[in-house]
C-alpha cells in the first residue's frame, strides 16, 4: 500500500514537473521587440501602457504621454498649468480612462488631463470638474472597470455618471475603488479593508480585512487593482516589498497568493493568466489552477537575455504582450510564439539538422545558367528557383508563371524550395521564407517571413533545404540553420484576426496637419487625426495625401487593405505591401494620394484584413469635401443670377419706356413736319398773291418777339428746302443742321409760332426773293 502511494505520488510529482515545464517553455518561448526613444518615444522609462478600444497603444513616460500608431511614436508634453492639485492621491503613476473622452494620468498628489479629442491637455481641470457637476474641492478620483468616473470630496465619494454620493471612511486613506455587478461600489483601503455600499442608495453592506497583523501598516504604501470575474486581484506595496492578494466578492474573503521582497508594480489578465510586472521581470499566476512561473530575464531579438524591472504590462487586441520597463523603453511580443527555430553555427543543433540534409538531399548538379534549384512536386508541378523569381511549370508543360516580390516575395533570388505535407511550397531566399497557399490547383495567396519572425537576415543556400519524416522542414542558411514545423503555424488564427483601419497622417498642399493646424489662415482640423472623419478644404487646398494605420502590431508585411474612392473611380482594389507600388509600405501602412481634387465630395470606404479573402466588417468612411471656388458657390450663383434678372428687367424697362418715347416723338415730329409743310404751303400761296402787301402791318409786327424773329429766321431757310425734297422724307435733325439750332430748340420755336399768321414770313421771303439776281 505504501508503495502504492508511493508510485502515485511520484507520477503527481512527475505531471507536476511537465506541466510546470510546458507552461515554462510557453513562456520562455517569448521573444521581445524593443521601442525605445531612438525609435520616437519621448522616453525610456515607460510609467504606464494602455490599448485603447481602437487598439492604439498609449504610454506615459516620465512627463509625457505617447500614441503608438504602428509606425511611430507622437507624444504630448503638460504644462505647468495644465496639473491640478489632488491632496489625498500618494501613489505614482496611475492611468485611466472615463466615458467623456478624457485620460486621465495621476501622479503624486496631482493630476494631468487630455482632452482625447483633440489629444491636448487640458488647462482648466476645475473646469472639467464644475462641467460634470462637481462643484466642491477634488482631493482624489478615480475610474472604475467600466470607465465610469468617480470624484472624491472630503468624506464623499461622488460618482459622476452614477450621480451617487457614497460616504468614505476616515480611519484609512482610499486608494481604489470599483463597481461589481452594477451593484456594489467596492472601496479598498491603505490598511487591507474592503468597503461595500449598495450602487443605488448609497446603503453600506460589509467590511472584509485582508490583513489581521501588522501587514495593514506593512503593505499601505500603494495599491493596484485588476478585476476578474467576482475575483478582484490586489498588489499591495510597501516599502521594499510587495504581496498579491485575491478577494472573493461572493464568499467575501481575502486570499493571499504571492509574498514577494521586492515591488510588483502592475498586473493584466489575459487568457486565463494574470500576468505581473515586478522589478524583476513578470510574473504569471494561472488563475485556474493557481500555478505561478517567474519569467526574470526576457529574450530579446538576436538571442541577447535582458534582465530588467518591468513597470506595467498590457495586451493589444491581437494578443501581444506589451512591457513598459524603467529604463529599457517599450518591450513587444506577439501572441503567437515564432514557430522558426534558427540556431547558430556553435549549436549542436544546427550541426545534427545539416547532417540530415546531407543524408536527404542528393548529390548537387549543374540546374543550367541562373538556376538555384529545382522540385518537381507531388502533382507533377516543376517548380525552379531563378535569380528572377520562382517559376512555375505545371505538369502539361503548357502554363507557366514567374512569381515575383509583386506577388508577396520579399525577395526575388530563389535558393531552395520544399513541398510540405499539405501541398504547399516553401522557398527560401535572400531575404527571407515564403509560403505559397495552393488551393484548387492554384496559388491564391504568398505569405513571407523575415526578421520579426525570427528568420535570419541573410542569404540561404542554394538547394539546402529538406522536409523531415515528420513533417518538419529544415532550411539552411550562410550563419544560421532553419527549422520550422507547417502544422505549428497559426495562420488560421490570424486570419481570423479582426483589425480596423485608422486615419493616422493627413497632409493638404504637401504640409502635415493636425488640430488646430492653419493653411491660408483656417484651420484645417477641429479634431486628432485619429478622430477626424471628415475634412473640409478650399478649392486651392485640393492635394491631399491619407496615411491609415491597420495597427497589425503582429505581422505589418501581413496586412491587406480593400478600398475605394467614391466620386473619384469608384472601383475597390485590394492592395497590400507587394502589389501596391508602395502604396502600402514595410510597416503595413496604407498611403491614399487624392491629387487636384476638383470640386465636390469624395468618401473613401476602406476595410483592412491579414487575409485578402476575408472582410469581416462593414467599410469604414472618411469625406472629403473641396469647396468651390467663391465665384462659383452657390450663393454667388444665386447672387449673379439675381443681378442677370434684375439688369434683364430693368433693360426691358428702359427700353419699352424709350420704345414709348420714340414712338411719341416720332408721332410728335410727324405732327411738327406735316404742320411745316402745311405752314410752308400757306407763306407760298401768299408769295402767289399779287395782293401780298410790300410790308407786314402793324398788327403783325406788334406779335412779333424773339422767338417769332427766330421763327422767321428759320423758316426763311426751311421753305426753300422743303421745296426741293417736297417728294423725299425730310426729319427734324437735317433741319436743326440747316437752320444751325439745336433739335429740341428748333421743336419749340416751331410749337410757339405755328398758330401764328405766315404773312410776316411770306413779306420776308418775297423781299429776300426780290434781292436775289433771279429776280432781276
Amino acid at each position: 500500500m505504501t508503495s502504492v502511494r508511493i508510485n502515485r505520488m511520484f507520477f503527481l510529482l512527475v505531471c507536476c514537473l511537465l506541466a510546470f515545464t510546458g507552461m515554462q517553455a510557453q513562456e520562455d518561448r517569448r521573444i521581445f521587440y524593443t521601442f525605445d526613444a531612438s525609435m520616437g518615444l519621448a522616453d525610456n522609462s515607460a510609467q504606464t501602457l494602455m490599448c485603447t478600444k481602437t487598439g492604439r497603444m498609449v504610454i506615459s513616460t516620465i512627463g509625457h504621454v505617447n500614441f503608438y500608431n504602428g509606425d511611430a511614436f507622437t507624444h504630448i508634453d503638460p504644462q505647468p498649468e495644465d496639473v491640478f492639485p489632488l491632496p489625498k492621491y500618494n501613489g505614482h503613476y496611475h492611468l485611466y480612462f472615463d466615458t467623456h473622452h478624457h485620460l486621465w494620468l495621476k501622479d503624486k498628489r496631482s493630476v494631468t488631463c487630455v482632452n482625447l479629442l483633440s489629444e491636448h491637455f487640458i488647462q482648466d481641470i476645475g473646469g472639467v470638474f464644475r462641467e460634470l457637476g462637481m462643484l466642491r474641492p477634488v482631493d482624489d478620483l478615480f475610474c472604475d472597470h467600466n470607465n465610469h468616473l468617480w470624484l472624491l470630496s472630503g468624506s464623499m465619494l461622488y460618482g459622476v455618471d452614477d450621480h451617487v454620493n457614497v460616504p468614505v471612511s476616515s480611519s484609512s486613506e482610499l486608494q481604489d475603488i470599483d463597481v461589481y455587478n452594477h451593484r456594489q461600489l467596492l472601496q479598498f483601503y491603505a490598511n487591507g479593508r474592503v468597503s461595500a455600499y449598495d450602487l443605488k442608495s448609497g446603503r453600506h453592506l460589509y467590511d472584509a480585512d485582508a490583513f489581521a497583523d501588522n501587514d495593514s501598516v506593512k503593505y499601505s504604501a500603494s495599491s493596484v487593482l485588476c478585476a476578474d470575474k467576482n475575483h478582484y486581484y490586489q498588489i499591495r506595496n510597501g516599502e521594499k516589498s510587495a504581496v498579491l492578494l485575491l478577494f472573493d466578492t461572493e464568499l467575501r474573503t481575502w486570499k493571499r497568493l504571492l509574498t514577494m521582497p521586492y515591488h510588483l508594480n502592475n498586473m493584466e489578465i489575459h487568457d486565463g493568466k494574470l500576468f505581473i510586472a515586478s522589478e524583476y521581470g513578470y510574473w504569471t499566476y494561472n488563475v485556474t489552477s493557481g500555478d505561478t512561473e517567474h519569467i526574470e530575464y526576457l529574450k530579446l531579438t538576436g538571442g541577447r537575455r535582458l534582465l530588467t524591472d518591468v513597470n506595467t504590462v498590457a495586451f493589444d487586441r491581437q494578443g501581444g504582450m506589451w512591457l513598459g520597463t524603467e529604463k529599457r523603453g517599450l518591450l513587444y511580443s506577439k501572441p503567437y510564439a515564432s514557430p522558426f527555430f534558427c540556431y547558430t553555427w556553435d549549436d549542436p543543433e544546427a550541426m545534427r539538422y545539416s547532417r540530415k540534409l546531407d543524408e536527404l538531399l542528393p548529390p548537387s548538379e549543374s540546374l543550367g545558367r541562373h538556376v538555384n534549384c529545382k522540385l518537381v512536386d507531388s502533382r507533377g508541378w516543376t517548380w525552379t528557383g531563378l535569380y528572377t523569381g520562382l517559376q512555375l511549370v505545371k505538369s502539361d508543360g503548357k502554363s507557366s508563371y514567374l512569381f515575383t516580390k509583386r506577388d508577396g516575395l520579399l525577395n526575388e533570388m530563389i535558393h531552395s524550395v520544399v513541398e510540405d505535407d499539405q501541398h504547399d511550397i516553401w522557398v527560401s531566399t535572400s531575404f527571407g521564407i515564403s509560403h505559397l497557399f495552393i488551393r484548387e490547383d492554384s496559388v491564391y495567396h504568398v505569405e513571407s517571413y523575415s526578421a520579426r519572425d525570427n528568420v535570419p537576415n541573410e542569404s540561404f543556400v542554394n538547394g539546402r533545404a529538406a522536409k523531415l519524416g515528420d513533417g518538419t522542414i529544415v532550411m539552411q542558411a550562410l550563419d544560421h540553420v532553419v527549422v520550422f514545423n507547417p502544422s505549428h503555424f497559426h495562420s488560421d488564427l490570424m486570419s481570423k484576426m479582426v483589425i480596423y483601419p485608422k486615419l493616422i497622417k493627413v497632409m493638404i498642399n504637401g504640409h502635415f496637419v493636425s488640430f488646430g493646424t492653419k493653411i491660408d489662415n483656417k484651420v484645417m482640423l477641429d479634431r486628432a487625426v485619429s478622430r477626424t472623419y471628415e475634412i473640409v478644404v478650399d478649392y486651392s487646398q485640393n492635394s491631399l495625401s491619407l496615411t491609415f494605420s491597420a495597427l497589425n502590431f503582429m505581422r505589418p508585411l501581413q496586412t491587406f487593405y480593400r478600398y475605394r474612392v467614391k466620386g473619384l473611380d469608384n472601383q475597390w482594389c485590394v492592395l497590400s505591401y507587394y502589389n501596391s507600388n508602395g502604396l502600402v509600405d514595410s510597416n503595413g501602412l496604407l498611403h491614399v494620394p487624392l491629387l487636384g481634387l476638383s470640386p465636390g465630395t469624395y468618401t473613401i470606404e476602406l476595410q483592412s484584413s491579414m487575409d485578402p479573402e476575408v472582410w469581416p466588417y462593414d467599410p469604414y468612411v472618411w469625406n472629403i469635401v473641396v469647396k468651390q471656388p467663391w465665384w462659383r458657390a452657390t450663393g454667388v450663383y444665386i447672387l449673379l443670377g439675381f443681378l442677370i434678372v434684375s439688369l434683364l428687367a430693368l433693360n426691358f424697362f428702359f427700353y419699352n419706356r424709350n420704345m414709348r418715347l420714340s414712338m411719341l416723338r416720332h408721332v410728335e415730329e410727324d405732327d411738327i413736319l406735316k404742320r411745316l409743310r402745311a405752314y410752308a404751303k400757306n407763306c407760298e400761296a401768299m408769295l402767289a398773291d399779287a395782293n401780298l402787301p410790300v410790308s407786314t402791318s402793324a398788327a403783325v409786327v406788334a406779335e412779333q418777339d424773339e422767338s417769332a424773329d427766330q421763327f422767321v429766321e428759320a423758316m426763311l431757310k426751311i421753305i426753300p428746302y422743303l421745296r426741293e425734297h417736297e417728294d423725299r422724307p425730310v426729319s427734324l435733325r437735317r433741319l436743326s443742321e440747316l437752320t444751325g439750332v439745336e433739335t429740341s430748340q428748333l421743336i419749340k420755336i416751331l410749337s410757339d409760332n405755328f398758330y401764328k399768321s405766315p404773312q410776316h414770313v411770306a413779306v420776308r421771303l418775297k423781299a429776300l426773293l426780290d434781292e436775289s439776281p433771279s429776280a432781276s
